[in-house]
């Protein structure tokens, strides 16, 4: 058996207490619980020495150390909460180990400790922890060490923290972190942790690394991902430089590149400072622009995420604005390479085929309404209108003005919390406009944006063209200004703006040469339909899942005149239906789904739900069929929870339906 033993110290300068109130003389004194989040969350330094052993299939961590802040709130403070996933935990404040409480957490992995004392409001804490876990290695042998210590926790809310730490490891490991080697003291060292310190020990890797304007910049890569690797680390050193020059600085002393799965495609930003790019090894499968968007985008991150925070609970990665901002700051990027508009046009590409889809975008939803957008949110919402929202207020502000709101928020919330109500402030501010009715309709409405040119009139006179163009506004879309391009025979250009309130408006263009052709948008920076939605889809999406099967068989008769390929819509229809006995209908619509080549996910449950409704049926020869079909493809398939009958469709489900059939009559309402 082989043990290999490497140790972690994080070293931070230490405070006294200052002045304090012991708050229990009598430990039998009763403990209130009162526990608040300030307002200006506290800056924490960490110091730990942890030591890890790795055995066979495991990985033991067993840290110590020293967490140290002030208390920023106007209220005393006697309860400190820790965000701790697993393991055991022990917290001192000077020598005294301190008691959890008892009463469950509302948030899950958050642990709170009385403490013996109260601090008031600027007074320094300093608490000692005792901390141990396990976890494993990738089969590769490779160690990811992303939160391996216990975190002072406010509500969810990220905080901007200091670290310092030296590792002593074991020389068949190479170390990856969040940190700049200091090299005379040997510590890695980063001032402004948000998200995590990582670290990645790799058993065998190569590394690569650059200096540029006082970043030190390294990506990590195996001999089959060298050529992938090359190309991100010169882009990397082109986007630090290009987004110092438009953001005034970058947040970190370095900036560190991982490989990350060789099966997914795009990045993700590991930790602070510290990004993956997916499938590095094959690099020769996807074009140049790929790999220089997909770097230039995780470091955006390092300015929206990792340094301007969200004020979503938990997770920048939720916040349509920071993630919209961020795609904002790689398409400046993107823009000044003369890339092309390909991958921010796929961000407006699944915005718009959740609104054809008729899924509800609202992205200031509460909580009663997230709970309905049951849909890929993160790509469609998230990404997708999170990015088509700032760039429709870069179309409304123009590109002068809307810079200037842009870099307003990168210098006023460096290391703070903001919201899109911050950002609309800093827009109306610059532009000297009101905003109001921007983000009703982007942010609180699930509107589309929907305009046609349906008319194009020309005539001339005398030596000059007049050209009168007629714009509308199409279904319930949103009101919008938006430009208008006319480009004529001489190759002369002419722009006009629509106004928002008019659905329906005449431009003339004047010109010394005939019309050639005229568009809506020319700058692209709009996600606008060329039609409206489908209103059937939107029917179909709104409608509920239970207890309306009347609405459904009613859609289900409309939607037999149309040509429907969604393969989601005719499931649901299904479903509905099945609910009020309309047993022919509801198979009708199983039947679509397979007609249409559906995803095997959908082909497992079409087939299954077959076999249930000839089961409800009393058909139970024809139902076996379906059932045993539908067990032939089940291995991996997911296990899908209906929620309004009570059910889950499975492997075990068909199991137990090939023996016996199932009480539908509890779940059947229509007589």
């Amino acid at each position: 058996m082989h043990k290999h033993v490497f140790v972690i110290c994080v070293v931070l300068v230490l405070f006294h207490t200052g002045c304090s109130i012991p708050l229990y003389k009598d430990k039998e004194n009763f403990r209130e619980f009162k526990y608040s989040v300030p307002q200006n969350l506290p800056r924490a330094e960490y110091t730990f020495r942890t030591d890890i052993h790795t055995e066979e299939d495991k990985v033991h961590l067993a840290g110590s150390g020293n967490i140290v802040f002030t208390n920023t709130s106007g209220d005393p403070l006697s309860i400190i909460g820790l965000e701790w996933e697993s393991g055991t935990l022990e917290v001192f404040d000077s020598g005294e180990k301190l008691e959890a409480v008892n009463e469950i957490p509302a948030e899950e992995e958050v642990v709170f400790y009385y403490l013996p004392r109260t601090y008031k409001s600027g007074k320094k804490l300093s608490i000692y922890i005792k901390f141990e876990m396990e976890t494993k290695p990738y089969d590769n042998g490779d160690i990811s060490l992303k939160r391996f210590y216990p975190k002072v926790w406010w509500d969810g809310l990220p905080t901007y923290d200091s670290f310092k730490v030296k590792l002593n490891v074991s020389p068949e490991f190479t170390v990856a972190t969040s940190g700049k080697l200091n090299s005379k003291t040997e510590y890695y060292e980063n001032p402004g942790v948000t998200t995590n310190f990582g670290i990645w020990l790799f058993r065998n890797i190569n590394v690569l690394g650059r200096n540029i304007e006082g970043v030190k910049v390294k990506v990590y890569f195996s001999d089959e991902e060298k050529e992938c690797a090359l190309m991100c680390l010169k882009t990397a050193v082109e986007t630090i430089s290009f987004y110092k020059k438009i953001h005034g600085y970058f947040p970190f002393p370095s900036l560190t590149i991982i490989p990350g799965s060789q099966r997914s495609w795009g990045g993700y930003p590991y930790a602070s400072a510290l990004v993956m790019i997916h499938s590095m090894n094959r690099y020769k499968e996807a074009p140049e622009l790929h790999w220089k968007w997909i770097t230039a985008h995780e470091i955006a991150h390092q300015y929206w995420g990792e340094t301007i925070m969200s004020d979503v609970h938990n997770d920048y990665k939720n916040s349509w604005l920071i993630i919209g901002m961020g795609i904002f700051a790689d398409k400046l990027f993107v823009e000044s390479k003369k890339l092309g508009d390909e991958k921010h046009d796929d961000f407006f590409k699944r915005y718009i085929g959740g609104v054809k889809n008729g899924f509800d975008i609202t992205a200031d939803a509460p909580d009663s309404l997230k709970c309905l957008q049951k849909y890929d949110r993160n790509n469609v919402l998230i990404h997708g209108k999170g990015y088509a929202i700032v760039s429709a207020l870069r179309s409304v502000l123009g590109d002068k003005d809307f810079m200037r709101v842009y870099q307003q928020c990168v210098e006023k919330y460096r290391r703070k919390r903001m919201n899109y109500h911050d950002l609309r402030k800093i827009a109306e501010e610059e532009s000297g406009k009101n905003l109001r009715w921007f983000f009703e309709q982007w942010v609180r409405s699930s509107k589309y944006l929907c305009y046609k040119i349906t008319s194009i009139e020309r005539r001339q006179k005398e030596k000059e063209y007049i050209s009168e163009i007629i714009v509308e506004l199409q279904g319930d879309s949103m009101l919008m200004p938006v430009t208008v391009k006319a480009i004529f025979n001489d190759d002369t250009i002419q722009k006009r703006q629509i106004s928002r309130f008019l659905r329906k408006q005449k431009i003339s263009f004047c010109s010394e040469a005939e019309l050639k052709e005229v568009f809506l948008d020319p700058e692209n920076y709009l996600a606008m339909l060329n039609e409206p939605p489908d209103e059937l889809a939107y029917k179909l999406q709104k409608l509920p899942w239970k207890n309306s099967w009347d609405q459904g068989i009613a859609l289900y008769r409309e939607v037999l005149k149309t040509d429907l390929k969604d393969h989601n819509a005719w499931f649901k229809l299904g479903l509905v239906i099945f609910e009020g006995r309309y047993f022919e209908e509801s198979f009708n619509c199983f039947q679509r789904i397979l007609e249409m080549d559906p995803p095997e996910a959908y082909e497992y449950l079409a087939i299954t739900w077959e076999g249930n409704i000839r089961d409800a049926q009393g058909r139970r020869e024809e139902a076996l069929k379906f059932y045993r079909k539908a067990l032939e493809i089940a291995d991996d398939k997911p296990e899908i929870q209906h929620e309004q009958f009570g059910i889950q469709t499975s492997k075990e489900w068909i199991k137990k339906r090939l023996v016996s059939s199932y009480n539908w009559e509890s779940i059947l309402k229509r007589t």
